[in-house]
């Protein structure tokens, strides 16, 4: 299991990297990817089309879909946020699982999933390129995922969730300033006539109790 001295100082350089220019897009990408295939998984468990994906070079994206009807689109739409800060948390629950090295495999699969079917924008590609080659380094190398998967998936939790919370708060705002503009929540504002502020908060307040529920699991791992 990863020590408590290694927790903190993931923390802090997560939160410190997500937030520098340039290194920290690339970072910020994983929750990125997670974010946008939540959305082109939920238009096809509900029958709908998923038409491009784009991973940006600041660290936003896009998941163009078609569905049909309000309710399918209410949960296209609602897959985002919620799933991205559900993920991080199953993350941190596979942590000292013996089953938890399949993670890699399913990042690595989505990675090549995506790149053959949606994405298609140079950043895209590249930086989806690069994150599939990691996971199956990890895969491949000689006693990597016994060694290091308990570490590398605490990273990438940290990375999902922490940016996931941020996001959040970045769509809070811009759901007061701009509230056309809010993304996940602009389209759900108008699916069901509830403005996009309300959205925004309740996906701030699920990620919330989610950071919560991750405080107490990781605590209970490394603290007790």
């Amino acid at each position: 299991m990863p020590t408590k001295t290694f927790l903190f100082i993931a923390i802090i350089l997560i939160i410190i990297l997500i937030r520098t220019k340039n290194v920290g897009i690339a970072f910020r990408s994983i929750n990125t990817l997670i974010h946008e295939i939540s959305h082109a998984i939920m238009a096809l468990i509900t029958g709908g089309e998923v038409k491009e994906i784009k991973l940006n070079d600041n660290a936003t994206g896009s998941c163009k879909t078609k569905s049909r009807g309000k309710l399918k689109t209410f949960l296209v739409s609602s897959a985002g946020y919620i799933s991205s800060a559900l993920f991080s948390y199953l993350l941190f629950i596979s942590l000292g699982k013996s089953w938890n090295h399949y993670f890699f495999y399913f990042f690595l699969s989505i990675s090549i999933f995506a790149l053959v079917f949606w994405i298609r924008n140079t950043y895209g590609i590249i930086w989806t390129l690069a994150f599939a080659s990691i996971n199956l380094g990890l895969i491949i190398l000689p006693n990597t995922i016994q060694i290091y998967s308990n570490h590398v998936l605490l990273v990438f939790g940290l990375l999902i969730g922490i940016d996931n919370i941020l996001a959040c708060i970045t769509l809070v705002y811009i759901s007061i300033t701009n509230p056309k503009k809010a993304g996940d929540a602009s389209n759900l504002a108008k699916t069901t006539k509830i403005p996009a502020l309300i959205w925004a908060l309740i996906f701030l307040g699920f990620s919330l109790f989610i950071l919560y529920k991750s405080y107490l699991l990781l605590f209970k791992y490394i603290f007790l």
